[in-house]
């Protein structure tokens, strides 16, 4: 299982890098993302994007223009944390990502938008293989939300019991729910 996972992020990670269209497939995901209910909850939990991952620059932004709370993570040995973010300066943490500055909470919000290499249509996430989002996720209530291009949707990502599967998935095609 190991290897089809390493495989496969492999596999996700090439075709991320050579995605020429990701403006477009941006603003396509924002657009199927925001026409969802559950956006219209409170509280947020958003990763920074990095790299070639689904930008969410654009999705911070609306979701404060919005009036809603939105919390960024901030890795802390082998826990994330919530940090309040309003519009605070980002320093590189841990992998080389942008964490907020400031005092973490602890909160359980409404809706977590979730990185991920791929995903299924039964909303199983292949992630970068840290366990971070799955620890996050454990005795959580919370709508988990994967933001991915359409190509990042296989037939099946391989899942082992740790793995916790999103609700959602929202690309710029579609916005697929766990069944």
């Amino acid at each position: 299982m190991t290897m089809q996972k390493q495989q496969l992020r492999a596999r996700m990670k090439a075709l991320r890098a050579a995605c020429e269209d990701r403006r477009a497939r941006d603003n396509g995901i924002f657009e199927n993302l925001f026409s969802q209910p559950f956006m219209n909850a409170e509280t947020f939990f958003v990763y920074v994007s990095f790299g070639s991952e689904a930008d969410t620059r654009r999705i911070i932004e609306e979701l404060f223009k919005r009036g809603k709370t939105v919390f960024l993570p901030r890795v802390a040995g082998q826990r994330m944390q919530c940090v309040r973010y309003v519009g605070q300066a980002l320093e590189k943490g841990a992998f080389g990502i942008m964490e907020p500055q400031g005092d973490a909470e602890e909160i359980v919000p409404d809706v977590c938008l979730t990185p991920l290499l791929a995903a299924d249509r039964r909303c199983a996430r292949l992630g970068y293989g840290g366990g971070y989002y799955d620890r996050f996720f454990m005795d959580k209530q919370l709508c988990k939300v994967g933001l991915a291009y359409s190509f990042q949707i296989v037939n099946e990502v391989p899942a082992e019991p740790t793995d916790v599967f999103l609700d959602a998935v929202a690309t710029e095609r579609e916005v697929l729910y766990r069944r």
